[in-house]
């Protein structure tokens, strides 16, 4: 968590209107999926399943009925290539 306490950086950096510098909350999420591949195919076939299997995760999320709720740590998660295999997922 990066709090910005600056007037000015708060309005140029977050886009915060001038009129609500005295009561705003701002907040950046992002996610970020990286797969480096080198070379041989069958490791960008890899990237592709893996990339449809991460997507098919983040549609269920989205559609639960708890998606208002705030994850904890204990609600994320660190998927590999095993759990794709697992799930019958690479093609």
């Amino acid at each position: 968590v990066k709090k910005i306490r600056d007037p000015k950086q708060q309005i140029e950096m977050v886009g915060v209107p001038k009129e609500y510098l005295s009561g705003h909350a701002f907040h950046i999420i992002s996610f970020e999926f990286q797969h480096n591949v080198c070379g041989r195919s069958i490791y960008a076939e890899g990237t592709v399943d893996a990339a449809i299997f991460l997507a098919k995760k983040v549609i269920m999320l989205a559609s639960s009925k708890c998606t208002a709720r705030v994850q904890s740590k204990a609600d994320k998660f660190i998927y590999s290539m095993i759990d794709v295999l697992r799930e019958g997922a690479m093609r």
